[in-house]
């Protein structure tokens, strides 16, 4: 439905929002539950895919080769409504949307996302000055206006976004330097070897690198013309002709507070394990909007990844009329990944630092092996593999190095730390193996295997 007359519509279950979220919710919905009418509401009918924005400036050839499709929703019945939410009703169960539509609900499922934070420096306004927001027209006004016209860039933020799109930049030859606060790029993430690794790569690309240093200011031509410079704390002076701001987001709650919803003090929409609010169990919030607690400590966990709104998508759709108590949100397990030149990297639940710093004591199994065999086999990379366990043999987090493969032993690790194994299961699990598809034993067994060998010099451990 698109640019219709305004009418009242009448839907079993709302869908406000349509990025990895909502439409998790919307197609497990369509699949579990036939019967009934979901209607999801979006600004686009086919909206970004936000981990692919990066890539839009370099390894794409522009923001249509990054759309995230609704066909497999609508082959399965359901209904997309490009419009905007405007007005939400608790008590009369209605929405009201840009156009008009009055829009009748028995369940409502927010999914609204987040947006980007901007720094509050002085030239923050200037233009050049960007940040990534999941809109079409204004990343495709970048892609046409702004990015061709830059030879060099400052990124502010040594995040994923602020890595992976420097490298995408420098691909089309452009200047960039990466301004981060903390001690190394993606410290939030990984430990400090893995961090070490990433910045090689990144220098022996061209990008250079400014860490523990903050932005003291942007400054241009007049008070808010183009942006010329960054300067940081100290008086460091970086020329620039764009600059973007990659320093976090805020999530989009406003449609939450007009229905009286609490919010957690972590950041979003309080829910339970089913996603449902506090006020009103018919009211579901997925994605960056909604408030996440880590898998092991219960803590607020900063998790905005597509991946983790899909997966709370998915335990929205099967308890959208009725809990299936078989699927609920156990808590975030936190899986990056991504990958500069060949070299891919990623990690998955606690780092060793983050461990430690919550008082708990901690092994760290490691393991570096070739990704196929024998390692003369073309394409072959190292790969590292980090596993973090308890002193009880839990395992609690892993980091991976390494080639094409790396994406899937992390999400091998993902299910292991939500299946609660510990090192004597995964030093002895059963894995296929093949010369141009794996290494020659897994890099998870012999990680564990590491592991174990240093849990029996503890006196707490004991092998089963």
């Amino acid at each position: 439905m698109q640019n219709e007359r305004a009418r009242e519509l009448r839907v079993d279950a709302l869908i406000v929002g349509g990025g990895p979220g909502g439409m998790s919710v919307a197609i497990t919905a369509a699949q579990l539950w036939p019967d009934k009418k979901i209607l999801l509401v979006r600004r686009e009918d086919e909206p970004v895919v936000p981990c692919g924005i990066p890539y839009i400036f370099g390894t794409l050839k522009g923001v249509d080769d990054d759309l995230l499709s609704s066909a497999p929703f609508k082959a399965l019945g359901g209904e997309v409504l490009v419009d905007t939410v405007v007005k939400l009703d608790r008590e009369a169960r209605t929405a009201e949307t840009a156009s008009g539509h009055v829009i009748h609900w028995e369940r409502l499922v927010l999914a609204t996302g987040a947006g980007p934070f901007v720094l509050p420096v002085p030239g923050a306004e200037r233009e050049g000055v960007f940040v990534i927001r999941k809109d079409y027209a204004y990343l495709e006004s970048l892609f046409e206006d702004l990015v061709p016209t830059v030879n060099r860039l400052v990124v502010v933020g040594g995040g994923f976004i602020g890595v992976e799109f420097a490298d995408e930049a420098r691909k089309n030859g452009v200047d960039v330097t990466i301004v981060e606060m903390l001690p190394h790029l993606l410290m939030r993430n990984f430990d400090e070897d893995i961090c070490t690794r990433v910045e090689a790569r990144l220098r022996e690309s061209g990008i250079h690198i400014e860490t523990n240093a903050t932005v003291a200011s942007i400054e241009g031509s007049g008070e808010s013309g183009r942006v010329e410079s960054v300067v940081l704390e100290g008086g460091k002076e970086i020329p620039a002709d764009a600059v973007l701001l990659a320093v976090g987001d805020r999530r989009n709650t406003e449609l939450a507070a007009q229905l009286g919803l609490t919010m957690a003090r972590g950041g979003g929409i309080w829910v339970d394990a089913f996603q449902r609010s506090r006020e009103d169990p018919a009211i579901f919030a997925v994605g960056d909007c909604s408030f996440k607690q880590d898998f092991f400590l219960r803590n607020s966990a900063h998790s905005l990844l597509a991946s983790t709104a899909a997966a709370e998508g998915r335990v929205v759709g099967a308890n959208l009329f009725g809990l299936r108590n078989e699927r609920y949100n156990v808590g975030s397990i936190a899986i990056y990944a991504s990958q500069i030149d060949d070299l891919a990297f990623g990690c998955a639940g606690m780092t060793a630092r983050n461990a430690r710093e919550e008082g708990l004591n901690v092994i760290v199994g490691q393991a570096e092996v070739p990704d196929h065999h024998p390692p003369t086999m073309p394409g072959t990379k190292p790969m590292a593999c980090q596993l973090l366990f308890s002193h009880s043999g839990l395992l609690l987090g892993g980091q991976v190095v390494g080639g094409a493969t790396t994406a899937e032993v992390l999400n091998a690790i993902g299910i292991a730390i939500q299946a609660k194994l510990g090192a004597q299961d995964l030093a002895t699990f059963q894995f296929g193996s093949h010369p141009r598809l794996t290494a020659p034993a897994h890099p998870i067994a012999l990680a564990s295997l590491d592991a174990l060998r240093q849990l029996r010099c503890t006196n707490e451990y004991q092998v089963p």
